[in-house]
């Protein structure tokens, strides 16, 4: 990964604080627990590629999947 590439966490982060959502708003409309929201956020764990679709549909900015 280079320096200017951001991992998958970096961009949901940013994209959500971009968003008029805040962590825990956003978890309550993407129906996941805040917990899981932040273990994507902190890079533990790696969301599925529907669970991204379904998080571009709230936000304005649209995460890419790897």
């Amino acid at each position: 990964m280079s320096n200017n590439e951001k991992s998958i966490g970096e961009e949901i982060y940013s994209a959500i604080s971009r968003s008029p959502y805040t962590l825990h708003s956003f978890a309550q409309q993407m129906n996941i627990k805040l917990k899981i929201l932040e273990s994507y956020i902190n890079n533990e764990e790696i969301p599925e590629k529907k669970t991204i679709t379904k998080m571009n549909k709230f936000l304005n900015s649209k995460i890419r999947y790897n």
